[in-house]
């Protein structure tokens, strides 16, 4: 089973997703894989969202994606 990034390694990749800067896994450097998650349909709200999981430690979160200005 893969386990969950914590709060604060979100935090961080949240940041490093901000920046522009590769995601890679805050608990063995590996660059991360990225997975588009699309909208649902039977949600009144759209989010848009990766999957991110570590190819190696098979660490594995979620982030929202924020729109620039």
């Amino acid at each position: 089973m893969r386990e969950l990034f914590s709060p604060g390694e979100t935090r961080a990749l949240a940041a490093a997703l901000d920046a522009g800067r590769p995601l890679t896994c805050p608990r063995c450097a590996t660059l991360l894989d990225r997975r588009p998650v699309p909208p649902r349909r039977d949600v009144s709200y759209v989010r848009d969202r990766l999957w991110l999981v570590c190819p190696l430690c098979q660490a594995t979160g979620f982030l929202d994606r924020r729109e620039t200005p």
